[in-house]
């Protein structure tokens, strides 16, 4: 996936990649790409972008205003989405245990 895919997909992840390409940080770029293409459910993609994000925070300063935002947006999806998805296992597990499963 090229980085101009990736910013059609989730623009604000796409705009994290380019500027941490622009700050010489292309590793990381690299590792948010791989982390977006391997997971298999969606709360296994953001989570390990989050991951990533939250590993290398010393570098949100570095970035533009606009990355930086990108940046926030990105976590503020991740954080959501991983809710989301912990109250639906959740729920889930309450249906199974009403059904005697």
């Amino acid at each position: 996936m090229t980085d101009d895919e990736l910013q059609n997909c989730w623009p604000e992840l796409g705009t994290v990649v380019k500027e941490l390409r622009r700050v010489s940080r292309s590793d990381v770029a690299d590792k948010l790409i791989e982390a977006f293409l391997a997971g298999s459910s969606s709360s296994e993609i953001v989570g390990g972008i989050g991951l990533i994000l939250r590993d290398h925070r010393d570098l949100r300063p570095q970035l533009s205003d606009a990355a930086i935002s990108a940046w926030d947006a990105v976590m503020d999806n991740v954080a959501r989405i991983l809710r989301e998805s912990k109250f639906a296992q959740w729920l889930e597990r309450l249906a199974g245990q009403a059904d005697g499963r």
